[in-house]
């Protein structure tokens, strides 16, 4: 069991992938929170990696989102920190 201080993340479930013209944006499916936000015309890549799309979380995935840092999470069976648990106050 986490101490009071330590902070927990809040998971959240990665929705469509949108790209409007070279700015690619990703929310949570759920509560609608920013889970990428880039401009790609802005984006360096090696010259090798250049005709991929740009890496995003796969759509209906769990993410983690701690602050700035983000990741993948397998196997959540739990409902703490979802943020479909929370108040739709504190998620928009």
């Amino acid at each position: 069991m986490p101490s009071d201080q330590e902070e927990m993340p809040v998971i959240h479930i990665a929705g469509l992938v949108i790209n409007i013209g070279g700015h690619l944006r990703q929310r949570c499916a759920w509560c609608g929170a920013v889970l990428d936000d880039v401009e790609l015309v802005l984006t360096a890549v090696p010259i090798e990696q250049g005709g991929q799309p740009y890496p995003s979380w796969p759509e209906g995935g769990l993410v983690a989102v701690l602050g700035n840092a983000r990741w993948t999470v397998e196997n959540f069976t739990e409902s703490t920190g979802l943020c479909a648990s929370l108040d739709p106050a504190v998620t928009t």
